[in-house]
């Protein structure tokens, strides 16, 4: 979401007045209490202070201001930190005591200005030897004056976090709700519903402990999980299994990942479904709050098994059983039940078949990975049972040996991979899993042959599309490479009427709401359109067809797709014919209404669950002084393994967040409870603490690597000195912010 889509939904929303209110203060305090430790410390030690400001005043704007005593106060036009102006602070000593000395051979008039900052011989005269100077006062206590607010913000930071465990914080269990195809733990064989209890040996809790630790993991270094498992024995019967995996963390994006999103609830969000899908059918009789207890005649306990009956009954329809939240509107707190008919999810299909190219990834222990295929096998041929009808889409492939392996009830259906070993190394994001090299077998590399894989009926699919996703063949336990190559036209189908052509590639595609192609317009509006390119290497709207196309089905009924193809130079019909747009190649721009095909379906009934919480509150005040203080020091260290992890080159500098990414977030966050919002702020002053004692000039750090100097020295750094690395420090820090200011308005891509 772009700054102005934000801004709307936070404005717009019912709720939203109070979270605007709750990250406004909340940053503001931050801020507050920094300047706050430097006002109060200085005015301790006598130092004359003139004014507090929260923001900048910038050329002298700012949004109020008052006197009280002898400093002024205000709000700056520029809300970008704060600051304390002390008298003498911002001068550099021995600048300023070689220009007064100037002035004085030359008997200048005190309001005789002597620098380039406008100072006067008063000012000068004031700031170095006033009493209430800055620089007047020793050196132990500009230290403690600089320290100060740095001091105040880990003081901050523990207290909010004391307050957010004595009321109780929601937080994300660590447990795991979708897995992305073809990541990290998708080729461990990790499945909805396990919990991982424990990281490298450390006991895990909350599913930030997945986002704290896998991210800053060294490149190329291995992660072990211990992850423990309800899974049903051949009696029907839930047992605990719990195991290790090791797994390589991908970079394929801006930070390390294992492909994992937290865990959902069987109770319906709100909304309860995608508009447009089957379920939307149902109208008011599916309702936010109601839970999930039965699909035909299996009950669910939890997500894990929803999702394995969505994938058991693949394209067929299901009786849903809801049953209503308990409360005072009920009869003695008694639930009430309803049954609904819910069905398949019928793909929007555009008619074409596109080319395949690598296998990405292999599961362990899957049929795939016990026939010998590996990751970075290139796929040439895809070959099933001649009695089983398959069109030859490699994206209808998982659907039809599902509804082969149902119907043949357990007996074996094998498909024949044709692959031609690659020459090259194999992808780093899949070359260093144990679990999936004590399942592969080598071959000579650069030889083609074939592979019989008897297919597995899939009892689990993979949810988490995200930009680079492969496309999943569950039943094989593979993922393959989509190409934005057309291989086929179906006859008669969208892309035919289009003009679309075997050999087209793909550049671009894009979705176009009934809205804005005219159609109804009482369908449901969406908050943005799926707007992708294929052609780039990197950018914020770069991804596979295998994400387009999974993601596209989310979109109501009547959205349209526009295609940006290119059609190569024709070789035989306008050889040596320059004025023939096809000798050249030519880009085209078509529009594609989707079809849908009862013939084929997608697992997913596209409901919409509650992310799964539990409260996690402190059972007394000296366990939520423990627990704030562990959190403080967890925040503290972090920050510090983020710079490591920067400067070491394991994390991306396009990970990195700016002023309007910080408020999206500080308002995401609020929205997810007071507890979490304090612990967010808790966090945010960790993080502002140890970014400002960074020794760069400008900041607090700089300022007190000077104070060391000159205490070892017995005097300030020369002039020369001082103002080169301070010039040297400001303009660090304005890179940081531009590059930072790029990345949240999308200027520089990620």
């Amino acid at each position: 979401m772009d700054l102005t889509s934000f801004l709307i939904v936070a404005f717009l929303t019912g709720s939203a007045w109070l979270y605007v209110l709750m990250v406004v203060v909340g940053l503001g305090l931050i801020i507050f209490v920094h300047e706050l430790g430097h006002f109060l410390v200085a005015k301790a030690c006598g130092v004359k202070c003139e004014k507090f400001y929260l923001g900048f005043d910038i050329f002298g704007l700012r949004i109020a201001r008052f006197r009280w005593g002898e400093t002024e106060y205000g709000i700056g036009i520029l809300p970008l930190g704060g600051y304390v102006k002390m008298l003498g602070q911002e001068d550099n000593p021995a600048r300023l005591r070689q220009e007064l000395e100037r002035a004085k051979s030359a008997g200048l008039a005190p309001d005789a200005v002597i620098s380039e900052e406008g100072v006067t011989v008063a000012a000068a005269q004031a700031a170095l030897y006033d009493p209430r100077s800055y620089l007047a006062k020793s050196v132990p206590q500009r230290m403690a004056i600089i320290s100060a607010g740095v001091i105040m913000n880990l003081i901050f930071a523990f207290i909010v976090a004391v307050i957010a465990f004595a009321i109780g914080v929601d937080e994300f269990p660590c447990t795991v709700g979708q897995v992305a195809p073809g990541e990290g733990a998708w080729r461990a064989g990790i499945e909805p519903g396990d919990r991982i209890i424990a990281i490298n040996g450390r006991q895990t809790l909350r599913f930030q402990d997945i986002q704290q630790t896998i991210p800053l993991t060294r490149r190329g270094a291995e992660v072990t999980l211990t992850v423990e498992r309800l899974a049903r024995s051949e009696a029907d019967q839930l047992e605990k299994r719990v195991f290790d995996v090791r797994i390589v963390p991908d970079r394929i994006r801006v930070i390390p990942t294992i492909g994992v999103s937290n865990a959902f609830t069987t109770e319906l969000a709100d909304p309860p479904c995608f508009p447009g899908s089957p379920a939307a059918g149902l109208g008011d009789r599916l309702k936010p709050g109601w839970k999930v207890v039965r699909i035909n005649d299996r009950p669910i306990a939890d997500y894990a098994e929803l999702h394995r009956q969505w994938a058991l009954t693949w394209g067929q329809p299901v009786d849903i059983t809801l049953e209503s939240p308990a409360g005072p509107e009920t009869d003695q707190n008694k639930t009430k039940k309803v049954t609904l008919r819910l069905d398949p999810l019928a793909v929007r299909d555009l008619g074409l078949a596109l080319e395949y190219g690598r296998i990405v990834a292999v599961q362990a222990d899957s049929p795939a990975a016990q026939a010998g295929v590996q990751p970075g096998d290139e796929l040439l041929a895809v070959e099933c049972p001649a009695d089983i009808d398959w069109s030859g889409d490699i994206l209808e492939l998982p659907y039809v040996l599902q509804q082969a392996l149902r119907k043949r009830q357990g007996a074996e259906v094998p498909v024949v991979l044709s692959i031609r070993r690659s020459g090259e190394e194999e992808p780093a994001s899949a070359d260093s899993d144990m679990a999936l090299k004590a399942s592969a077998q080598r071959a000579p590399r650069g030889e083609k042959h074939t592979v019989i894989v008897p297919a597995r009926l899939a009892t689990t699919f993979a949810e988490l599309y995200t930009p680079n996703s492969p496309w999943e063949i569950p039943q094989l336990g593979i993922a393959i490479e989509i190409l934005p190559k057309v291989r086929a036209v179906r006859p008669k189908s969208a892309a035919s009427e289009a003009g679309i052509l075997p050999g087209d590639v793909i550049l671009a595609a894009k979705t176009i709401s009934p809205q804005a192609n005219g159609q109804d317009g009482q369908t449901p509006a969406v908050e943005s359109e799926l707007d992708v390119r294929f052609d780039i290497p990197r950018g914020n709207n770069k991804a596979t067809w295998a994400t387009f196309f999974h993601e596209f089905q989310k979109f109501p009924p009547g959205t349209q797709v526009q295609l940006v193809v290119r059609r190569e130079k024709a070789k035989h019909e306008a050889q040596g014919d320059e004025t023939n747009p096809e000798a050249a190649g030519q880009e085209l721009t078509v529009r594609l209404t989707p079809v849908v095909r009862h013939n084929w379906f997608f697992p997913d009934r596209q409901l919409l669950f509650q992310p799964m919480t539990f409260h996690m509150r402190a059972s007394g005040l000296f366990r939520a002084v423990e627990m704030g203080a562990s959190e403080t020091w967890t925040s503290v260290t972090l920050i510090y393994r983020i710079l490591n992890r920067l400067t070491r080159g394991d994390v991306s500098p396009r990970a990195l967040v700016g002023p309007i990414g910080l408020v999206q977030t500080a308002y995401r966050v609020a929205s997810q409870g007071t507890g979490r919002f304090l612990l967010f702020l808790t966090l945010l002053s960790a993080n502002l603490a140890v970014v400002n004692f960074l020794p760069i000039p400008v900041l607090d750090g700089g300022h007190m690597v000077f104070l060391l100097y000159e205490a070892i020295r017995g005097k300030p750094p020369s002039e020369a000195v001082y103002v080169g690395l301070s010039y040297l420090g400001l303009a660090i820090i304005l890179g940081i912010m531009l590059w930072v200011f790029g990345l949240d308005l999308g200027l520089i891509a990620r």
